[in-house]
């Protein structure tokens, strides 16, 4: 799961490096073309960070294979069958956290890459900014925009707590559900007793997930 979201920060941040190098050409070159092809190059990197955000916050992100989990243990028994109905009512909600962990971790690296590119480029492109070129012009509006509607947007959603988590629940949950897996043993006559607090701790789990998700509402700017 982290390498996952690894692989895709690294990506992303190379991309908006490469959209910092373009700006900073405009500042040193001249002419309209610097400037329309740093447009073009803004726009590319606006659309792969806004994509991804979106796409997870509609939900479309799938859960990874979490292995041998319930259907495939065989060192059960009769608890089997309850705990694969168990893990199978929240599933749902193991998706809703992921999405939204994923959304939010990408909303907050957005803020802060293009934060970055435009604290470092701004001041030389306020240099080269002609106000009679219809490029210079139509760059800078998009550029300085699309920053503070990020940075705003990260900023009253609260996405680094939300991020974090929804994250943090993730890892609860499947950390509890290993936990009972590896130390899984029907002969024992405790394992009943294992299995019902592993509930218990799951519906604990699941009641501060709430909270995550309700008790951090929008900032007021």
């Amino acid at each position: 799961m982290a390498r996952q979201w690894t692989g895709h920060g690294k990506q992303l941040a190379l991309l908006l490096m490469i959209v910092l190098g373009l700006v900073t050409l405009i500042g040193v070159g001249s002419g309209q073309g610097w400037w329309y092809g740093g447009l073009a190059a803004l726009t590319t990197g606006i659309v792969t960070t806004g994509i991804p955000i979106i796409w997870s916050f509609l939900g479309f992100v799938p859960l990874n294979d979490p292995g041998p989990w319930f259907k495939q243990a065989a060192n059960l028994g009769p608890h089997a069958s309850r705990l694969e109905a168990h893990y199978e009512r929240i599933v749902g909600t193991l998706m809703f956290w992921k999405n939204k962990a994923a959304a939010h971790q990408r909303l907050h690296q957005a803020r802060v890459m293009w934060s970055l590119i435009s604290g470092v480029s701004l001041p030389l492109l306020v240099q080269r900014f002609d106000k009679d070129a219809p490029g210079a012009i139509l760059f800078m509006t998009i550029f300085t925009t699309w920053t503070g509607f990020i940075s705003v947007l990260a900023y009253t959603l609260k996405s680094e707590e939300k991020y974090q988590g929804f994250r943090q629940q993730e890892s609860d949950f499947y950390d509890e559900g290993r936990r009972l897996l590896d130390f899984a043993d029907p002969a024992d006559p405790k394992f009943a007793e294992a299995v019902n607090a592993y509930i218990k701790v799951i519906d604990h789990v699941r009641r501060v997930g709430r909270r995550v998700e309700t008790g951090s509402p929008p900032s007021a700017i």
